[in-house]
């Protein structure tokens, strides 16, 4: 018996390498970005940028590897469901670190909101 895999139809990888260009362009912007940012907060002594350059660079690196599986998915024959899948893989990094970065913010939120309760509190009971 022949193991076959799909083999995605010339429109679709029309729309897939579409998406492939555009996912490239945006990661060249992003890790460049986050380059200059690097520099720039090393220069100035400033973690706050140099935390937000690394994250950008993160995004950066992992849109351009999920954006050349995309690519692969048109560039080759008999492993469209291989590439997609690891396209999918680096881009459900993306999202994972995401997801965790607005986990963080929305803890430090709730923290400093009850902060804001309690010094409310404490400011009005004086």
């Amino acid at each position: 018996m022949e193991d076959r895999q799909y083999e995605f139809n010339p429109s679709q990888n029309e729309l897939i390498l579409d998406l492939s260009n555009k996912m490239r362009f945006v990661s060249y912007f992003l890790i460049a970005g986050g380059v200059l940012a690097t520099i720039i907060g090393l220069l100035g002594l400033n973690p706050g940028v140099i935390i937000q350059a690394v994250v950008d660079i993160l995004i950066g690196v992992w849109t351009l590897k999920a954006a050349s599986s995309f690519k692969l998915i048109v560039d080759t024959e008999g492993n469209d469901i291989v590439n997609l899948m690891g396209a999918l893989g680096e881009l459900r990094k993306l999202y994972r670190l995401q997801y965790w970065l607005l986990i963080i913010a929305l803890v430090f939120l709730a923290i400093a909101l009850v902060l804001g309760i309690v010094a409310g509190f404490v400011a009005s009971s004086r």
